[in-house]
């Protein structure tokens, strides 16, 4: 271990000379010196150095009286005694006094390095631990706060996800965007249904959101950057007048992140600061986006709601069942939990016989099953499906869903799964789980008893999948920090 200083006491100034400027400086240790026992003591009790080479025999003041000093004034730097042959005696006294080795005069290069390493191994076993300690506390620390995160996050989701307004989750989204990320202002992007054009709504500090009659091009500023390519945006300039807005404003620093729905870009979450001189973090851009997701579902649930009528009562059950499933299963951050609730909830919102959910392994290149009713899971849970391959692999690859009401004669058909499990599929629906515009996996809907699938069904099915996506996502990242914090 280098840079470690070391004082050398000895009323030989050739020996002090041979080892803080040729044998010392060699192996990287910083070195002082002194001629007695009584300015060693005060260069000890001044430098505070990492270890002592002491002569036994100095003048006035032995390098026993010196060990005694230090143990009178509870100094616990080890120290070398340095003395010459015929006086190992002396050797014993000065470790009953706390010396931590001795050499004999004369003493080789090799002789001096190897019993100081002898000599600091507890010092440097003792910094070690140090500051392993400190690097767990600081670890312990940031876990205890990202979990914090994580419950916040999820506290705001479900109550974002249960409200049933535009407004009231435009409010709430917009309120919780200043709050975790520290922003004097937010603003929510909305597209038309055109989707190359862009409306603002906008929250300064604890004033209420109100609809701004800006309309934005997609083409124009770090909106349309962030539109087009679906990543974040973050950027702060402190001189000058800043950024400039296309609210009429200047900003210090801007964060805009994507929303997005079925891989789709339906707008933009921003956060600014006017006057603060703050930029924001990678963990800001991290929380922005988290939230970017529960708002991307809310806006969704929210305005298929409000567009409902009582001439539309089969859509307006599909969106009660579609606010029940997420409702469910943003209601825990247990893995087990979120796919028992989701799968069991997906089961009973469609007559189907089997319901299951596949995850992508994407070093594979497969997917498996995580939750399934309907079909022996012991089965299936032996089996994977290539990518590309069948229904399931298919639709994992395209990110495009696909239903059918004549399976054995479609090209897809799979039938080793058929094969395995006893099963004869009739009709099946597949949609792609999609999370942050890249697909993590399928659900698969099986022989629906009381009808045909149909293009209502696919709908229902990919909002559901959108929430089932965030959440298993969520779930399975929540149980990763979980099990780093046990560690």
């Amino acid at each position: 271990m280098s840079g470690e200083q070391i004082l050398i006491i000895d009323d030989s100034r050739e020996i002090v000379k041979h080892l803080t400027e040729h044998v010392l400086p060699t192996f990287g240790y910083k070195t002082l010196y002194a001629y007695d026992g009584q300015t060693g003591l005060a260069r000890i009790r001044e430098k505070k150095p990492d270890l002592v080479m002491l002569d036994f025999n100095l003048p006035e003041m032995t390098g026993l009286d010196v060990l005694q000093q230090m143990a009178q004034e509870s100094i616990s730097t080890p120290v070398i005694l340095m003395t010459g042959y015929g006086s190992e005696l002396s050797a014993i006294e000065a470790f009953r006094l706390g010396a931590k080795d001795y050499l004999i005069k004369p003493f080789t290069v090799d002789e001096v390095v190897e019993t100081i390493d002898r000599a600091l191994v507890e010092t440097r076993l003792l910094h070690d631990k140090a500051e392993l300690a400190e690097q767990l506390r600081r670890v312990k620390v940031e876990m205890s706060r990202q979990t914090h995160e994580m419950n916040t996050l999820f506290k705001i989701g479900k109550a974002i996800t249960s409200l049933l307004s535009v407004h009231q989750v435009l409010d709430r989204v917009l309120e919780a965007a200043t709050y975790l990320t520290d922003a004097e202002e937010s603003h929510i992007w909305l597209a038309d249904e055109s989707g190359t054009r862009f409306s603002a709504y906008g929250k300064a500090g604890s004033e209420e959101g109100q609809a701004e009659t800006v309309v934005l091009a997609s083409d124009d500023s770090y909106l349309g950057e962030v539109v087009r390519q679906g990543r974040p945006f973050r950027q702060s300039q402190f001189t000058g007048n800043g950024l400039k807005l296309k609210l009429g404003a200047y900003a210090r620093s801007v964060l805009c992140v994507p929303l997005k729905l079925h891989g789709v870009v339906i707008g933009a979450l921003a956060v600014s600061n006017r006057i603060a001189l703050r930029a924001f973090s990678k963990r800001d851009e991290f929380l922005l986006s988290f939230l970017a997701d529960y708002a991307a579902i809310a806006l969704e649930n929210a305005r298929v709601f409000q567009a409902a009528d009582q001439a539309l009562a089969r859509k307006l059950d599909e969106l009660r069942t579609l606010i029940e499933i997420t409702r469910t299963i943003t209601s825990t951050l247990d893995l087990d939990e979120v796919l028992h609730l989701a799968i069991k909830q997906i089961h009973q919102s469609w007559d189907v016989e089997v319901a299951s959910l596949w995850w992508l392994d994407s070093a594979r290149q497969s997917l498996s099953v995580l939750a399934n009713i309907g079909t022996d899971t012991n089965i299936l849970a032996k089996m994977e499906v290539p990518l590309g391959e069948g229904f399931v692999g298919t639709v994992a690859q395209t990110g495009k869903s696909i239903y059918t009401n004549d399976v054995p004669n479609h090209p897809l058909h799979y039938r080793r799964v058929d094969e395995r499990t006893g099963f004869k599929t009739h009709s099946i629906l597949c949609v792609p789980l999609i999370f942050r515009g890249q697909v993590v996996g399928a659900l698969q809907l099986v022989n629906k008893r009381d009808d045909d699938f149909d293009e209502r069904d696919v709908e229902q099915a990919l909002s559901i999948a959108a929430a089932v996506a965030i959440a298993t996502t969520n779930a399975m990242s929540f149980d990763e920090m979980d099990a780093r914090e046990e560690l």
